[in-house]
């Protein structure tokens, strides 16, 4: 028990047994503080201010949302991963991820395109020591290929043989998928959502017309019958009565009910056609919007990626080589290596969507409508 100033006591114990246990502190991963860039100029290319000065304003924006989506998969995922898990790493992964890397080094940068003399070079050769795992004791057929043949069948395509390709294709391969890979991931993270809420800032005033319209309706069919003015789900002509058919009220009557029953078989016909030219809208709207911004963002970025943004980041990989984070990283990374769309059988995969596929105007409704809640419209 400690007793305060005033004499009562507190019930609390101050010594280290009964004092509780702190958490430990776990620190968040930060590419550019944690890795070790003494050696090369990634921070400087990365710069808004290098970026400007050497490309405008408008292609430094775009490529600097680049760097920060990159940078923000890398931090985000190597935080997913525990240092047991990295430590853990098979010395086969290990070394199909090194090979990767080495492998990507072999492509890209200006100094592989051109010779000082402004001729094209020729492929680099890749040096293999008489001791490397594609070295074959026997000719007896093995369950696998070299390294690098199995890195590229499992990975980048499945019917690749080494013996009818020569290196230049493996070299181009890594890079070109690598490549697709980081700019697919911006196309999805970045520019596909900032399209779809361009597109739905667009479509959001005729998309409150159709939900205003369908609301008045409601109110008009509840109201009247509600009032007994129009039996609910009755054709009006069923209940006129023939004896008073000269009535000039009835008449009225008649004539109101009849009107009130068409717009009942006629709005609801209106408001869907509506909702289908407004799906319509946003597919085609989507479609060229992304289409617009990828093109741009490419034309921006696309130059810098390979000459610039690739070798300075395989230079920080190579630096950091061996370290936990290295590791991590390049777990991170290697998704990126291997962007293949799965080849499916049409027949099944269109039978499925056919039973499985929303209503694309229900989907479009609540798409425009996400969007305008995270962006405060409504």
């Amino acid at each position: 028990m400690v007793k305060t100033r005033d004499g009562v006591s507190s019930g609390k114990c101050s010594c280290d047994k009964c004092r509780p246990t702190k958490k430990p502190v776990r620190y968040r991963f930060n590419f550019l503080k944690h890795m070790n860039l003494r050696h090369g100029n990634y921070e400087t290319i990365t710069s808004i201010s290098y970026l400007t000065e050497k490309y405008g304003e408008k292609r430094a924006e775009n490529i600097f949302r680049f760097v920060k989506c990159i940078h923000k998969q890398i931090n985000s995922g190597v935080n997913r991963i525990s240092d047991l898990q990295a430590s853990s790493i098979l010395p086969w992964t290990r070394v199909r991820l090194f090979l990767l890397l080495v492998t990507l080094s072999q492509r890209g940068g200006s100094d592989y395109w051109m010779e000082k003399d402004g001729e094209v070079r020729d492929p680099p050769k890749l040096k293999v020591k008489e001791k490397d795992v594609s070295r074959v004791d026997s000719e007896e057929p093995k369950p696998y290929g070299t390294l690098i043949e199995e890195v590229m069948r499992q990975n980048i395509n499945e019917n690749f043989n080494e013996s009818e390709h020569d290196e230049n294709y493996v070299f181009s391969s890594i890079w070109a998928n690598f490549m697709e890979g980081l700019i697919n991931h911006f196309l999805e993270k970045v520019i596909i959502p900032n399209s779809e809420k361009k597109v739905c800032q667009q479509l959001y005033k005729p998309m409150m017309k159709i939900i205003s319209l369908y609301n008045e309706y409601n109110e008009l069919m509840e109201k009247s019958e509600r009032n007994g003015f129009l039996p609910a789900n009755q054709d009006p002509s069923a209940s006129i009565n023939s004896d008073v058919e000269n009535c000039v009220e009835n008449g009225k009557l008649q004539t109101a009910q009849r009107l009130l029953w068409q717009a009942r078989q006629d709005i609801p016909k209106t408001i869907s056609k509506e909702l289908t030219l407004l799906s319509e809208m946003y597919a085609t709207l989507s479609a060229d919007e992304q289409d617009f911004e990828l093109d741009e963002f490419v034309c921006s970025a696309e130059e810098y990626i390979e000459l610039e943004y690739l070798p300075c980041l395989i230079d920080v990989l190579f630096d950091n080589c061996g370290t936990i984070y290295f590791w991590k990283i390049m777990i991170v990374l290697e998704p990126f290596f291997y962007y293949i769309e799965e080849v499916v059988d049409e027949d099944s995969a269109s039978l499925q969507e056919e039973s499985a596929k929303p209503d694309p105007r229900v989907v479009t409704l609540e798409k425009i409508c996400q969007v305008a809640a995270e962006q405060d419209w409504i």
